[in-house]
C-alpha cells in the first residue's frame, strides 16, 4: 500500500511537456483478464537499443514486445522514430501504475491504469472506452446567410482499421457543401491513450436564414484483429459510430449593409487594379488601355464574387469598353475557401480630351468582427491628345532654300556616299558576272568538243568520249586500252610515258575500279587528258615536218 501511494505521489508530479521517451497505452481502464499495450516512442535511441522491462514485472505479465523503425514528419521535417510495443496482462486490479521505463540514457513518465473486476464492471457502464467515436465542430452556430461555416469531423480511433473506412456524404438542403480536400490523418494522446485521428473539413454556405440543420455522418470501418487471443477483440469486426448533429441559427442580411450593394460576408476582401500602358501618361486618340480589376475575398467562393465594371457602370463619351471572359478561381487554404475574380477590359479613346475615370467602391461585411467594411479603387484621370495635331507637332517647318542656304549644305557628303556605294555595288555585279561565266566554261567541258572519226563505225575514240560523258569507269577503261593500242604500239604503258597527264588521270580511274577511291568516278579529267594526247599528236602530224614511219604497224 505505501508504494502504490509513492506511485501516485510522483504521477502528481509536473511532467515535462516533451519527454525524450514517450510512454502511452491502448486504454486506460481495463477489466480483469484484459490485456494491454503499452508504447514506447522516441526519435533519440536507434535501432540497437532496448528498453528496461524489469521494472514491470512486479505487476505485470509481459506477453508479447516487438520495435518498429518509423519516419514521422513534424512540421515539415523528417525524422527517424523508434517505437516498441510491448503487449501487458496486469497481475491485481485496482489501481496500477505502469513505473519509468528506461531506453540508454533516456527515461519515460508513470502511466496509471484501473483495472475493474467483473463485478465492478458490470455496475459501471463507462469502465470500456469506445475503440472508435467520431466527433464533429463548426468555427460558428450563427452565421450570416451565404457565409462560410467551416466543419470539422474528426474520427477517432485506438484500434488499428483497415482501409475500408467510409463516411456518408454531406447533404444539406438550402446550402451548398464543399469539401476542403483528402482526409488529414494523424494521432493524438487523449487520457494519456494514443488514438489515430481521421479528420474531414467542409465549407458549408447556407443560402437562406433561420434554422439550418447540419445532419449526423455514419462513419463505417473494420478493426484489425488484436495479437492476443484472449483479447475480446481477438478478430476483426465491423464498427459503425455517427457525429452528433449541429443545428444553425442563420443570421439574415443586416439592415445597415447598404442596399442594392452585392452581399458580400468574408473576413477579408482586397480590391487591386493593373493597367497596360500606364495611364499616367499622355495619350493619342485611337490607343486603347487594358484595365484588370481584382478582388479576393477570404471565405466566399469565386461564384459568389461581383462583376467589376472598368467604368464604374457608366457610359463615358469618347471611350468605349470591351471586357474580356471573367477569370474566376477558387483556392483552398487553411481558413477555408478564398475566392479570386479578375475582370479585364480594353479602354478604347475615341476622340481627345480629358476622361475622369469613376471611383469604385465594393461594400462587404466582416464576419470576423460584426461590422461593415468597404474597399476602393480611387477615380482616374486620363489625358488624351489627338493624333493629328501630334503629328503636326512633331513635323519639322520647312524653310525656303534662298533665305537658309546653309540647311541644303550637309545634303552633300550623303549624295557622295551614295553614289560611291553605286559604283562599287556595279563593279562588284560585273565582277560576279565575269566568274560566273568562267564557271559555266569550266562547268561544260564538252560544249565545244570535237567529234573525232564520226564515219567510223565503232570507234574506241567514240566510245571513249561517251564512256568519259556518262561516267562509266568500266566502259571508259576499255575504250582507252582500244584506243591506246592502235595509237602506239605498247599501248597505255607507252601513252603514259609520254603524257604525264593521261597518267594522272589512269591513276584516278584504276583508283575507282580497283575500290581504292571513295568517291564517284567523273569522266571530265580523262577526256580532257585525252584531248590534249590527241592535240599532241595532231601537232606532230601536221604538213611541212618530216615524220617517221613507226616500225610497229597500228592494228
Amino acid at each position: 500500500m505505501i508504494r502504490l501511494l509513492l506511485w501516485l505521489c510522483v504521477l502528481a508530479l509536473p511532467v515535462p511537456a516533451l519527454a525524450a521517451l514517450e510512454a502511452s497505452v491502448d486504454k486506460t481502464r481495463l477489466i480483469e483478464g484484459e490485456t494491454l499495450e503499452l508504447t514506447l516512442e522516441t526519435p533519440a535511441a536507434n535501432r540497437f537499443s532496448r528498453p528496461d522491462l524489469a521494472a514491470l514485472e512486479e505487476h505485470f505479465e509481459i506477453r508479447d514486445s516487438r520495435q518498429l523503425s518509423l519516419v514521422s514528419q513534424l512540421d515539415g521535417r523528417t525524422q527517424p522514430v523508434t517505437r516498441w510495443v510491448i503487449n501487458l496482462l496486469p497481475r491485481r486490479t485496482g489501481y496500477v501504475v505502469i513505473p519509468p521505463l528506461s531506453v540508454d540514457t533516456l527515461s519515460s513518465a508513470p502511466v496509471s491504469l484501473h483495472v475493474l473486476t467483473a463485478s465492478e464492471a458490470a455496475r459501471d457502464n463507462t469502465a470500456q472506452m469506445a475503440p472508435v467515436f467520431i466527433d464533429a465542430e463548426v468555427d460558428t452556430e450563427t452565421p450570416y446567410v451565404q457565409a462560410q461555416v467551416l466543419l470539422t469531423l474528426r474520427v477517432y480511433h485506438s484500434l488499428s482499421l483497415y482501409d475500408d473506412s467510409t463516411l456518408t456524404g454531406l447533404d444539406i438542403a438550402d446550402a451548398r457543401v464543399e469539401s476542403l480536400g483528402p482526409p488529414r490523418n494523424y494521432e493524438k494522446l487523449i487520457n494519456g491513450i494514443r488514438h489515430g485521428v481521421i479528420e474531414i473539413r467542409y465549407a458549408i454556405f447556407p443560402q437562406r436564414s433561420g434554422e439550418l440543420e447540419v445532419p449526423s455522418q455514419l462513419f463505417t470501418a473494420t478493426t484489425m484483429p488484436s495479437r492476443t487471443a484472449d483479447s475480446p477483440l481477438a478478430r476483426g469486426r465491423l464498427v459503425q459510430v455517427r457525429s452528433p448533429g449541429i443545428v444553425l441559427q442563420v443570421r439574415p442580411i443586416p439592415p445597415e449593409y447598404p442596399p442594392g450593394a452585392p452581399w458580400l460576408p468574408a473576413t477579408d476582401v482586397t480590391l487591386s487594379q493593373t493597367w497596360q500602358p500606364d495611364p499616367n501618361l499622355d495619350l493619342l486618340t485611337g490607343e486603347s488601355l487594358t484595365r484588370t480589376l481584382t478582388v479576393q475575398a477570404q471565405g466566399l467562393n469565386a461564384s459568389q464574387l461581383p462583376e467589376l465594371s472598368s467604368l464604374g457602370g457608366e457610359t463615358i463619351a469618347g471611350l468605349r469598353q470591351y471586357t474580356d471572359q471573367p477569370k474566376l478561381e477558387s483556392q483552398v487554404v487553411d481558413d477555408g475557401i478564398r475566392g479570386l475574380r479578375q475582370d479585364s477590359a480594353a479602354l478604347l479613346v475615341q476622340q481627345a480630351g480629358t476622361f475622369v475615370l469613376p471611383a469604385l467602391q465594393l461594400y462587404w461585411w466582416d464576419t470576423a468582427r460584426d461590422e461593415l467594411q468597404e474597399a476602393q479603387l480611387d477615380a482616374l484621370t486620363l489625358k488624351v491628345m489627338s493624333s493629328q495635331s501630334f503629328i503636326a507637332a512633331s513635323t519639322p517647318t520647312a524653310v525656303e532654300a534662298s533665305e537658309e542656304p546653309f540647311v541644303t549644305a550637309p545634303l552633300w557628303p550623303w549624295q557622295l556616299a551614295t553614289a560611291l556605294l553605286g559604283l562599287a555595288l556595279a563593279i562588284c555585279l560585273g565582277l560576279l558576272w565575269r566568274m560566273r561565266r568562267m564557271l559555266e566554261s569550266l562547268q561544260h567541258p564538252y560544249q565545244d568538243e570535237e567529234i573525232f572519226d564520226e564515219e567510223v563505225q565503232d570507234n574506241p575514240l567514240n566510245d571513249l568520249q561517251s564512256a568519259c560523258r556518262s561516267n562509266q569507269p568500266g566502259e571508259a577503261r576499255k575504250a582507252l586500252e582500244t584506243w591506246a593500242r592502235q595509237q602506239d604500239s605498247e599501248g597505255l604503258i607507252g601513252l603514259t610515258h609520254q603524257h604525264p597527264e593521261l597518267a594522272e588521270a589512269l591513276d584516278e580511274l584504276n583508283a575507282c575500279l580497283f575500290g581504292q577511291a571513295e568517291h564517284h568516278w567523273r569522266g571530265k579529267p580523262l577526256w580532257r587528258a585525252v584531248r590534249m594526247v590527241v592535240q599532241s599528236r595532231k601537232r606532230q602530224t601536221e604538213p611541212g615536218e618530216p615524220v617517221l614511219e613507226s616500225l610497229y604497224p597500228k592494228v
